[in-house]
């Protein structure tokens, strides 16, 4: 069985929710989140780096979320969740997947961990920039969704996975209204039985 290695309101939940939208079996296993264990060898022989999600499959370990969503739509996902390869939404898929990570949550992942670090002498200067950052991607989303109602259009996607997380990171620790279009897509979002039933795991 898909082991799951967590800590509430983290990554990990991409796999959560993904395993929920395949209806695949797996297990949760929060962790101590604490440096000492993270840091211990028992935990970076899993998790080289010392953070979580991890997730194990047979002989599988990842400790990337958006790849661990990607691994298990192409391995369980029996055409659900993504296009083929051959389709001209599938670049669409891979772009917004990808954006949802590496340019969107790296904004708001800034402010966290400047939060984190200097949570005695935080720099509004700092914390404004991330911001404008995350705006700007916030924008470039509201245009695209604009006439859609998932990112690849009437079919939910692995894509919109990534960015549901996103948006969940943006919206609890940064805090700042989503402009209506984003809301309603969000809304979409947290109100997929797949999406409650994920939220469930860390109650």
């Amino acid at each position: 069985m898909i082991k799951i290695y967590h800590f509430p309101n983290t990554r990990g939940l991409r796999a959560i929710w993904t395993c929920e939208e395949l209806n695949v079996p797996y297990q949760v296993e929060m962790i101590d989140f604490s440096p000492e264990y993270r840091l211990s060898p028992e935990f970076l022989r899993i998790s080289p780096i010392g953070k979580v999600p991890v997730l194990q499959d047979d002989s599988i370990t990842m400790a990337e979320s958006g790849a661990m969503v990607h691994y298990l739509i192409d391995k369980y996902g029996n055409g659900k969740l993504r296009p083929e390869t051959d389709n001209p939404k599938y670049p669409t898929y891979l772009e917004w997947s990808w954006f949802a990570e590496a340019t969107f949550t790296s904004s708001a992942s800034e402010i966290i961990r400047h939060k984190r670090a200097f949570p005695d002498d935080i720099n509004a200067e700092v914390i404004n920039e991330f911001k404008r950052r995350a705006t700007f991607c916030l924008n470039a989303l509201m245009n695209f969704l604009a006439d859609k109602k998932w990112l690849l259009g009437e079919h939910f996607s692995g894509a919109d996975i990534m960015m549901g997380i996103a948006l969940t990171t943006y919206a609890r620790h940064v805090a700042e209204p989503f402009p209506p279009i984003i809301q309603n897509y969000f809304d979409r979002l947290s109100n997929r039985p797949a999406f409650l039933r994920t939220k469930q795991t860390e109650s």
